[in-house]
């Protein structure tokens, strides 16, 4: 699989830790030799608030959106996009007391999960998330 990482917004991105998140994601959720991308969109609050009432009825912003377009089968195509809307990243953080960067890599986890099927709609399935979460997280910060 391949990364591809666009900023319609001013950041400074961890980009080491984002491919390194990537790579562990990858490896262990998606199928063995998929061609496909995933796009990984950073964002203004005004444009996820738009994808997210366009997508989902809410008319609210949100901290990070997940869209599934090709089959991660279909060679060369796009498994998915990623969303994540980088005021809302940095008010979460400083309410978090993390930074940016880590509410970032965090809110990054959390989208490339949902374009693998993790879903937090039922108690169960939100434990079962997070659990997995915290589980590539560890291996990111600690390889």
């Amino acid at each position: 699989m391949k990364l591809r990482i666009f900023k319609e917004t001013e950041v400074r991105l961890p980009r080491l830790r984002i491919t390194k998140l990537f790579e562990v994601v990858a490896e262990e959720e998606a199928e063995p030799d998929s061609s496909s991308s995933v796009n990984l969109i950073f964002v203004t609050n005004r444009k996820i608030k738009s994808l997210n009432e366009k997508f989902r009825g809410k008319n609210t912003t949100t901290d990070v959106l997940s869209f599934n377009i090709d089959d991660i089968k279909e060679q060369g195509g796009t498994f998915g996009e990623v969303y994540i809307s980088v005021p809302f990243a940095g008010r979460q953080a400083r309410e978090y007391g993390g930074n940016l960067s880590e509410e970032i890599i965090r809110l990054t986890c959390h989208g490339f999960l949902h374009l693998f099927g993790y879903d937090h709609i039922r108690i169960g399935d939100e434990r079962i998330m997070k659990k997995r979460e915290s589980q590539i997280l560890a291996k990111v910060y600690t390889k």
